[in-house]
């Protein structure tokens, strides 16, 4: 079975369709085992995502921003905002999640409700609450709850049940999270030399580089790329490199007429031995093994 992972465009922004034309909303279940390296890989898009956990833990990072969700924990991704997930401290991570065009809550750009309901609203590109027992967080509960159940339910005026929970989930959460504490402080300029630098790592990654190389991408000094990469991603760009190494390892780990020295090579890594450290020390077993489980 393949590993999942986003396809993005060279800007990280995804290049899946949700929905319709007539009705651009679906719903989605995931598990993070599903995942390659138990993650989903940065990228952005032009919907808002709203999730909940369901099982387990996650860690959802938007920028620069990290926080850590538990069962029952909501968060919203705005559109353009660069992020990721992958699994939390627990063996399971499972979420539900609503991605929608926001046309369905204010019509057309520069209409009333776009100007008093989503555009100041949308200038924060996350926010997260949890049931913490307060009555307004027990009714954005239980429209969320209507939102994933009308798309689960074939009934008669669906789209327009599945906008009305929309419409007032969205009212409760601009009513009690504008002030809230997942602001992110971080300049479109940066979001975008964010992309750059992901996007040369994930272009570069079968080959030898040099951090000058990945620092010339974003026209930035050694020093500079180092401290902002870390900043932003919580990694070092060797940190993040071999992950997303380990990653694609995986990838090519279901195709088997490839052997483990051709993965390697084929993912970047130097020497087979140390392609097989790395993977033990991440995945607790051998690429060989990991494959024959898979393939059980």
């Amino acid at each position: 079975m393949a590993e999942k992972c986003i396809p993005v465009d060279k800007e990280l922004c995804s290049t899946l369709s949700f929905g319709t034309y007539s009705f651009p909303a679906e719903i989605f279940y995931d598990d993070l085992d599903e995942y390659a390296n138990n993650f989903v890989n940065w990228h952005k898009q032009r919907e808002v995502e709203i999730s909940q956990i369901l099982e387990g833990e996650a860690e959802v990072q938007v920028l620069e921003k990290k926080i850590s969700l538990r069962a029952g924990d909501v968060f919203l991704i705005l559109p353009h905002a660069l992020h990721m997930v992958k699994k939390g401290a627990g063996k399971i991570a499972r979420y539900r999640t609503i991605i929608f065009d926001p046309v369905l809550l204010y019509g057309y750009k520069g209409s009333y409700f776009y100007e008093e309901y989503y555009r100041t609203f949308a200038a924060q590109p996350f926010y997260h609450f949890a049931d913490t027992g307060k009555s307004w967080e027990r009714e954005a509960a239980a429209h969320l709850e209507g939102l994933f159940a009308g798309f689960r339910e074939v009934t008669e005026h669906r789209e327009l049940c599945i906008c009305r929970h929309l419409q007032q989930l969205w009212l409760s959460l601009c009513e009690n999270l504008s002030d809230s504490s997942g602001k992110v402080d971080c300049s479109e300029q940066e979001q975008q030399r964010t992309a750059v630098l992901l996007n040369f790592l994930h272009e570069h990654y079968r080959e030898k580089f040099t951090l000058d190389q990945l620092a010339a991408s974003a026209h930035i000094s050694k020093g500079e790329c180092c401290r902002f990469f870390k900043k932003m991603v919580h990694m070092t760009p060797w940190e993040y490199l071999l992950e997303y190494r380990l990653s694609r390892s995986m990838e090519l780990l279901d195709k088997k007429d490839l052997n483990i020295s051709e993965v390697a090579e084929m993912t970047g890594f130097s020497t087979v031995s140390y392609y097989i450290t790395e993977f033990k020390k991440k995945m607790g077993d051998t690429p060989l093994g990991y494959r024959k489980n898979r393939l059980k």
